[in-house]
């Protein structure tokens, strides 16, 4: 952000809203915690299907009931969908999400690889990002753009990376249990947005972890999340929202990890909320 703003100078001192998806999530939290290290004004953060608590909460918890919601994509047989049953029974995933208890993992209760490992089998293209995409989204290089934005033109760019940006591994903390209620409580909006068909990161888990985070005095949320509470302008009901002291949580329907992708028009109307664009969410 220090080398952007030497070579776009005229943006110092200008308004910023930062935006984190999956890992980067953290990333922007931590930026956000280090406010003087930018000349910049900061106003609002989202994250978006938020790598924010441990892997057993986000993954391992709400695999089981995620792959019973969507049992007719995966395609299991039902001798292994009882086995599935059965270890989240025998590792306390079952019912998780009606009692939001102290986290707990016991060895050999890692249900998300075997979901993973064998939907892989069952369908070779499966996507862990929206698990009814069955080919791969192609990134087309764009001169133009790379040239405006002052990027390297003989580089081959690609969406994502398939080299370990963690090649040692990762430490710290999660963000929901260290930065996150600091976060909310200094900034004017913070939105956590989930896609309902994102796999690699499960909705349920991200509730789970918002229950456990302590902001403003009070734990969680202090109300249930209602159906069908996202109201798109001009489309209708598209998911959750539910907004509490500061923190606006939104789920979106037929989306995946990528949600101004899937969902551009509920992704959209969720940055004019951040923005201020418009008053409620």
């Amino acid at each position: 952000m220090q080398q952007f703003l030497e070579v776009f100078s005229e943006l110092k001192g200008k308004k910023l809203y930062l935006t984190g998806e999956s890992t980067n999530a953290d990333i922007a939290n931590y930026i956000y915690e280090n406010p003087t290290l930018l000349d910049l004004s900061l106003q609002g953060i989202w994250i978006s299907d938020p790598s924010i608590s441990w892997d057993v909460v986000q993954e391992e918890i709400p695999a089981v009931d995620f792959m019973n919601k969507y049992a007719g994509l995966f395609s299991f047989n039902q001798t292994f969908m009882s086995h599935l049953e059965e270890k989240a029974v025998t590792c306390n995933y079952t019912g998780y999400m009606d009692k939001y208890e102290t986290i707990e993992f016991a060895q050999g209760c890692d249900v998300w690889d075997d979901i993973f490992n064998n939907a892989l089998i069952i369908n070779p293209a499966f996507d862990i990002y929206r698990i009814w995409d069955t080919y791969p989204i192609l990134w087309d290089a764009d001169e133009n753009l790379e040239e405006a934005i002052h990027a390297p033109v003989d580089t081959e760019w690609s969406e994502c990376s398939n080299i370990n940006v963690f090649p040692n591994g990762d430490n710290s903390l999660p963000p929901a249990l260290t930065v996150l209620p600091s976060v909310i409580e200094k900034n004017q909006r913070t939105v956590i947005v989930h896609g309902l068909a994102d796999f690699i990161l499960i909705a349920n888990g991200t509730r789970i972890a918002i229950q456990n985070v302590w902001w403003d005095g009070l734990q969680g949320f202090q109300t249930p999340i209602a159906d069908d509470s996202f109201i798109v302008d001009g489309v209708g009901a598209y998911g959750t929202m539910h907004s509490e002291r500061g923190l606006t949580y939104y789920e979106v329907a037929l989306s995946g990890h990528m949600i101004p992708q899937f969902a551009p028009v509920a992704a959209f109307q969720i940055m004019q909320y951040l923005m201020g664009f418009r008053d409620t969410p």
